[in-house]
């Protein structure tokens, strides 16, 4: 009798002492979880963002994480990856222009199973799939707006099934989304630096930075660039007749005109006086040459109205394609000339503003290509 009680007294032992380490590795958890939690909240920019998501993350027993943003209007990605050379492993985005069926798709509450591996393979690598064996797939709500999705995966298949909890899981994904929301509203106050204080076209700095940095992109991608130069024609003799006023109220209307005519995701600066540059990423010269044509049109046909004097403007643009420049490197190259020590943005900048020159030499009001050296 004696032994049976203590027999039974050591297997409560036992499960107390379980019961009390499966308490410690929850309170555990949850204290990593908490500072995760307060880490991603106060993260200070995108690259330190995207390193807790989709790397620190990884620590709450995850093998694999995806996460896609949407990108309704073409500047989540922009704002969030332009300032870094390399992509984020893990990360993708996509817009409603071409993924409209994919965002409708979307559940609003956290879903659990194998079924979202096939459902969601876009995200995943063909060659992985196999791998994982169960997932967990997180909204990305602000409001009713979905803003995103992250793919927990797991080689384990009894890691995420139905009977695992998603209330938990749906908190996580409310607090990934606010803290994604803050670093794009962060990421788009530090632009207004970068705004011409005039027209609001970005600066000259920014043009810079940002033209480095597409080249670079568009190269690792193996996409064109193009770069237009723009000039307004006689533009001292409108300051001079009309006045400074008139002169700046003409170079807003130039900047609303050429942002009606591209894309939100390209750039439209204003280089120096008025000298204006855009930025076509992955575009070819001859859709470059469209858009500049539709830009110079426009304007030639836009009529302003000061003080019963109506002023007709017209400008010249000189264009130039990253392909041209590289075209010409590799048959300098072949014929070995060394005297080409510019990076690929600033050949690429020199020559439109040579483009941007003809036009202006032979007649202005026109849109001149820079044709390379044969």
């Amino acid at each position: 009798m004696e032994e049976k009680r203590l027999e039974e007294n050591r297997h409560l032992r036992e499960q107390l002492d379980k019961l009390l380490n499966e308490a410690r590795r929850n309170e555990q958890t949850q204290s990593t979880f908490d500072d995760f939690s307060l880490s991603v909240v106060a993260a200070q920019g995108p690259k330190e963002l995207f390193s807790l998501l989709l790397d620190e993350q990884k620590k709450f027993r995850i093998d694999e994480i995806r996460l896609c943003l949407v990108d309704r209007f073409h500047e989540v990605e922009r704002l969030l990856t332009e300032s870094y050379q390399n992509s984020y492993p893990g990360l993708s985005f996509i817009d409603t222009e071409t993924s409209k069926l994919l965002i409708s798709d979307i559940p609003d509450r956290p879903v659990l199973g194998t079924r979202i591996i096939t459902k969601y393979d876009w995200l995943i690598n063909i060659d992985e799939t196999s791998m994982y064996k169960s997932a967990a797939l997180l909204p990305l709500k602000r409001g009713s707006e979905i803003i995103g999705i992250q793919l927990l995966l797991s080689k384990d298949e009894a890691r995420y099934n139905h009977s695992y909890g998603t209330t938990f899981l749906q908190k996580l994904g409310a607090m990934i989304a606010i803290s994604i929301e803050n670093c794009i509203n962060r990421q788009r106050t530090l632009e207004l630096g970068y705004q011409d204080g005039l027209t609001n076209a970005y600066n000259r700095r920014y043009f810079d930075e940002r033209l480095k940095h597409e080249v670079d992109r568009c190269s690792r991608k193996k996409y064109d660039l193009v770069c237009l130069f723009i000039d307004v024609d006689f533009f001292k003799q409108i300051n001079d007749k009309h006045g400074h006023q008139v002169g700046d109220a003409v170079l807003v209307r130039l900047v609303a005109l050429m942002r009606e005519q591209v894309r939100s995701s390209d750039i439209v600066a204003r280089y120096g006086g008025e000298e204006f540059a855009i930025i076509l990423p992955e575009t070819g010269i001859q859709l470059a040459h469209e858009v500049a044509e539709r830009i110079r049109s426009q304007v030639e046909r836009q009529k302003l109205i000061f003080d019963d004097d109506t002023l007709g403007i017209t400008v010249s643009i000189g264009l130039a394609s990253l392909s041209q420049i590289k075209f010409q490197m590799a048959k300098d190259e072949t014929g070995q000339t060394t005297d080409m020590p510019e990076s690929l943005d600033q050949m690429l900048l020199k020559k439109a503003d040579e483009a941007l020159y003809q036009a202006k030499q032979t007649g202005r009001n026109q849109v001149v290509i820079q044709k390379m050296a044969c």
